[in-house]
C-alpha cells in the first residue's frame, strides 16, 4: 500500500506562508498609504461606478 503514501517536499508550506505575508504587507502598506479618507473616496467611486452602471443598463430596457 505504498501508493498509498504521498510524500511533500521539505519547506513548500513555510514558502508558501511567507509569500502570503508578503502579499498581506503589501495589502497592509497600500491601505496605510492611501489613508482612510482615500478609502471612503475609493469605495464612493466604487458604488457611483456600480450605480451609473446598472441606471444605464436599466434605462437601456
Amino acid at each position: 500500500m505504498n501508493f498509498l503514501k504521498t510524500k511533500k517536499n521539505k519547506g513548500q508550506g513555510v514558502i508558501e506562508y511567507a509569500g502570503a505575508l508578503v502579499i498581506a504587507a503589501v495589502l497592509v502598506a497600500a491601505v496605510l498609504a492611501i489613508g482612510p479618507d482615500g478609502i471612503g473616496q475609493l469605495f464612493q467611486n466604487i458604488m457611483d461606478t456600480v450605480e451609473a452602471f446598472f441606471t444605464g443598463e436599466l434605462a437601456a430596457l
